[in-house]
C-alpha cells in the first residue's frame, strides 16, 4: 500500500503531466555500467582489472536480477494510474539497474576520478524521477530499488574480493616425488 506522500506525488504528475513520456530512462540506467569500460579504455587507473569488472557486473545483475524479479513475484504491488493492471511494481528494475551501475562506477573509480566516480548517482537519481513522473513507479519503488542494488553490487565486490583472496588448492603432482630430508 502506497503512503499519502507517494499518492500526492502520483496525483500532482497524473494531474500536471498526464501524457509525459520519454524512453531515455531505459537508455540512461545502462551509462554508469558502460562509463566504467569506456574509462577503462582510456587507460584510467580503476580498483578493479577489467575481466575482474565483468566478474563483478555479472555477480552484481544476477543478485539485482534474483532479488528484485522474487520481490517482484511475492508482493504484487500495482504500478501507478493509468498502468494500474500491472502488478509488478515493487521494486522498480530500472532503479536497481541504475544504482547498481552508479555504485559500481563508484567503486572503481572513486579514488583516481572522485567527482567523476558521484556522477553515476546523477544518473541513477534522474532515472528514478523520470519512473515516478512517467507514472511507472511509486516513490518507494524507486528507493527500494536504489536500496537493492546498491547492496548487490556492495555484495558483488565482497564476494569476487573474497574468492580473488583465497589461496589457490595445492594439486598432487603424481610425476613430482615429494622428497624430505632426514638426518643421520
Amino acid at each position: 500500500m502506497e503512503t499519502s506522500i507517494g499518492k500526492s506525488i502520483h496525483k500532482y504528475f497524473l494531474a500536471n503531466h498526464p501524457f509525459f513520456k520519454t524512453s531515455i530512462d531505459d537508455q540512461l540506467k545502462w551509462i554508469p555500467f558502460g562509463m566504467v569500460f569506456f574509462l577503462d579504455l582510456l587507460g584510467i587507473q580503476a580498483r578493479s582489472a577489467w575481466k575482474k569488472q565483468v566478474l563483478i557486473l555479472g555477480a552484481a545483475e544476477a543478485i539485482k536480477y534474483l532479488v528484485s524479479d522474487s520481490l517482484k513475484k511475492l508482493t504484487h504491488e500495482h504500478r501507478p494510474a493509468p498502468y494500474e493492471m500491472s502488478r509488478h511494481s515493487f521494486p522498480s528494475g530500472h532503479s536497481c539497474t541504475s544504482f547498481s551501475g552508479a555504485e559500481f562506477l563508484h567503486t572503481e573509480f572513486k579514488s583516481s576520478l572522485p567527482v567523476l566516480s558521484c556522477a553515476g548517482y546523477v544518473a541513477a537519481a534522474t532515472v528514478g524521477v523520470i519512473r515516478v513522473v512517467k507514472n511507472r513507479h511509486w516513490v518507494r519503488d524507486v528507493i527500494a530499488g536504489a536500496v537493492i542494488g546498491v547492496i548487490a553490487t556492495k555484495l558483488a565486490y565482497a564476494l569476487v574480493d573474497r574468492g580473488s583472496k583465497s589461496k589457490p588448492v595445492k594439486m598432487y603432482d603424481g610425476n613430482r616425488e615429494e622428497r624430505t630430508q632426514t638426518s643421520n
